[in-house]
């Protein structure tokens, strides 16, 4: 019998994960995340305090299901470099909107 281990991390508005973790949960290249910080499209919770060469950039957990969804949409329709960016900033403004539709929904019970 096989058993599988299976990491399980808790994904808040105050965890932070590093690049690292970000390429490992996410599955894009590093490429493709440095294209994304390049363009702003993804921006780093300590990037104004860092130099990106030497230190370690944090990201908000909240960036991590955007970014695989992103990743899923890639592979599935052969996107393009370019078009990641765009892509990320319509994922990340639709799961605001849905947070804020759930808040007003819960209000109005």
């Amino acid at each position: 019998m096989k058993i599988d281990q299976t990491e399980l991390i808790w994904l808040d508005e105050h965890h932070e994960v590093s690049m690292d973790e970000l390429l490992a949960l996410t599955g894009l290249t590093s490429e493709a995340l440095q294209h994304l910080l390049e363009i702003g499209a993804l921006v780093a919770n300590n990037q104004n305090e860092v130099d990106m060469a030497t230190s370690e950039l944090r990201f908000s957990s909240d960036s991590v299901v955007s970014i695989r969804t992103l990743s899923r949409l890639k592979a599935d329709f052969e996107l393009e470099q370019n078009s990641l960016g765009l892509m990320l900033v319509f994922l990340e403004r639709i799961r605001k909107l849905e947070l804020q539709l759930r808040g007003v929904e819960n209000t109005q019970l």
